[in-house]
């Protein structure tokens, strides 16, 4: 019986053992994971363990991620001034082809890894996602990059010290309730109004009758000038203008200036929903929000050799993630909005081309030039205007 009992407690102390640092914890050992699959390095494979003597980043990352091009580039600075006192390992779950295409237009010194299997180890929600571990193996910073400078890798490297914000994109502040403005509930319509809630990431999506059709949006931790730009229909924050001595710096994005919406009306009111959604948030906002015109500096999308051929396609389809698009049967005007997401001025639809295309993109953020590559392929090109155009724009105001 003893004998029996002292072995379950042996096995219990192994499995123990075994579960022990499986994950990447701020102040304990970095879980001895092998990256497997390294595409610019002689080395394939590499263990973090392996790794004990010298400091090491781990970046997760993706090529589509906006903020995380910017990282890259800054941590293969970071790498190129401390060489050998320092490794720094980035980390995508893309496939390797996507990844040589970014080695090969960054021409980045980083080791680029390609692997899907480390969230169980390494969790998180949202990249860019950077983890510091100091010689002896132990995570001393869970943070966002841009918290990441050669200052604070040196002090790191020279006296082993850090203290870094954290970025924990799983923690619940159980004294953080989610505050309920204002509620309607009629038979023409369903609106809700909340303030910041923790447990919903930043996004929206719209809302659909038993037919399909769009009958309303639901928006989550969303500033003011967002919940009236997607309710207006605004291609980009590039057409939103202040007014009133108000500045985008009036709406940070915090959890004390983030909301909650959501309208959904009935077929009565489907064709409204977005004007009854406006006048709601006039009605209970200070800031209220309205549609105009100005002349703005923009780029103009051009068709350059009438090469591009209607749609064959059966049914719609618009899916894009970052610089990765997959379109059918959409109008090119859908296109110009695209673009728009990563152009710091508005972009005009100037092509004159009225039908419905299938249009697939793939370029790379850290290259711009490979987006006209693209558009090329369509016959269509992205100009920069010589002057100021009209522009439809949306205008934030004082009540």
């Amino acid at each position: 019986m003893i004998r029996n009992f002292l072995l379950l407690t042996l096995i219990i102390c192994i499995a123990s053992c075994k579960n022990k640092n499986e994950i990447a914890e701020l102040g304990k050992p970095v879980p001895n994971y092998t990256f497997k699959n390294i595409l610019n390095s002689k080395q394939k494979q590499i263990s973090l363990h392996n790794l004990k003597g010298k400091p090491v980043i781990l970046e997760f990352w993706a090529t589509w991620c906006g903020p995380c091009i910017p990282a890259m580039k800054k941590l293969d600075s970071i790498q190129n001034q401390f060489e050998n006192e320092i490794e720094i390992i980035t980390i995508s779950n893309e496939s390797n082809e996507r990844l040589e295409k970014f080695i090969k237009s960054s021409k980045t010194s980083l080791r680029i890894v390609s692997d899907t299997t480390h969230s169980k180890n390494f969790k998180f929600n949202v990249v860019p996602h950077s983890i510091i571990i100091d010689k002896e193996g132990i995570v001393r910073a869970i943070t966002n990059p841009v918290n990441i400078n050669k200052e604070v890798i040196k002090n790191f490297i020279t006296n082993n010290e850090i203290n870094l914000e954290l970025k924990d994109d799983f923690y619940i502040d159980p004294n953080l309730e989610v505050k309920t403005i204002k509620t309607i509930a009629n038979s023409n319509y369903t609106i809700e109004l909340k303030g910041y809630d923790q447990e919903k990431r930043g996004g929206s999506k719209f809302l659909k009758d038993t037919e399909g059709n769009i009958n309303g949006v639901e928006m989550w931790n969303s500033t003011i000038p967002r919940l009236y730009q997607t309710l207006f229909d605004v291609a980009s924050p590039s057409r939103i203008i202040f007014k009133d001595s108000l500045s985008e710096k009036d709406f940070p994005y915090e959890k004390e200036h983030k909301y909650n919406f959501m309208i959904q009306v009935s077929e009565k009111h489907q064709q409204k929903w977005r004007e009854i959604g406006i006048d709601f948030l006039n009605k209970n906002f200070d800031f209220n929000a309205k549609m105009g015109v100005d002349s703005l500096e923009c780029y103009t999308l051009k068709n350059i050799d009438n090469s591009i051929k209607p749609s064959n396609s059966e049914a719609k389809e618009f899916m894009f993630m970052g610089t990765i698009l997959k379109a059918k049967k959409i109008k090119i005007s859908q296109i110009a909005e695209y673009l728009e997401n990563f152009t710091s001025i508005p972009v005009l639809d100037k092509t004159n081309l009225n039908g419905l295309y299938d249009i697939n993109f793939e370029w790379q953020a850290e290259d711009p030039k490979t987006i006209h590559t693209e558009l090329k392929k369509y016959g269509l090109e992205l100009i920069k205007s010589k002057e100021k155009l009209p522009v439809k724009i949306m205008e934030i105001y004082k009540k």
